[in-house]
């Protein structure tokens, strides 16, 4: 089953309005919170966080299908069928 470039921009899509979404909540949580010193290193560090905690569970979750999806998790549960006799 492939996506076809519709499908594939409509996930981009999605994805673009939640990180969006994302962003927006977390602005606003942290102007609830009350003065916050926070400098340029700061602001740096709060977005490569977020960002990379996003692409980090992407990729796991990309990783997860195609090895479902190319049969390395059946190659792999060939050897944990044996029966022990002893």
């Amino acid at each position: 089953m492939s996506l076809s470039s519709r499908d594939t921009g409509a996930i981009l899509v999605a994805f673009l309005i939640v990180l969006a979404a994302v962003f927006i909540a977390t602005f606003y949580v942290w102007q609830e919170m009350g003065f916050v010193s926070l400098g340029f290193h700061g602001w740096l560090a709060v977005g490569l966080g977020s960002v990379g905690s996003i692409v980090l569970g992407a990729g796991l979750m990309w990783l997860s299908f195609y090895s479902s999806r190319s049969g390395y998790d059946e190659q792999a549960g060939e050897f944990g069928d044996e029966e022990d006799d002893s």
